[in-house]
């Protein structure tokens, strides 16, 4: 009976210690796949294209995706800026279908967020090409592109 204890111990014992061996084997391999998916992410962040500042248009609107890079998003008709007031007000911004309101947006050399949109129609009958119109918008400066 007692020979039976011990090798009833001695299996508990050698299954305890594999699973713990094999926890560990798999923290590190969860680990080493998390590492190389982040920096398989960082290298696809550091490859997005980006569109220098003399190349953009200065009616055009861009904004930053993770899937994309720049893009232009819209494009401003008449904007008013007001640089000591840090504010922008755009009587219109055509093509705005891609354009993320919350989102921080680039405008000529300014960063911008918009605050408030006066009006939002998304078919134009004179020009049906144009996609979302937004009328009578104003944002405020948050910054300065740097490049």
């Amino acid at each position: 009976m007692l020979t039976f204890l011990m090798a009833f111990a001695a299996v508990i014992f050698v299954l305890a210690a594999s699973g713990y061996l094999y926890l560990q084997f798999m923290k590190k391999k969860i680990a080493k796949a998390k590492e190389e998916d982040q920096k398989r992410r960082q290298e696809r962040l550091d490859n997005l294209p980006t569109i220098p500042l003399s190349e953009r248009d200065d009616t055009a609107i861009y904004q930053w995706s993770f899937h994309h890079g720049d893009q232009m998003v819209a494009r401003a008709v008449k904007p008013e800026i007001d640089e000591t007031a840090k504010r922008v007000k755009f009587m219109e911004i055509t093509h705005s279908d891609l354009l993320l309101l919350p989102d921080e947006c680039h405008f000529q050399k300014y960063k911008l967020e918009i605050d408030t949109v006066g009006d939002a129609v998304k078919i134009d009958k004179a020009e049906p090409g144009k996609g979302r119109i937004l009328r009578h918008v104003t944002a405020q400066i948050t910054g300065y592109v740097e490049q």
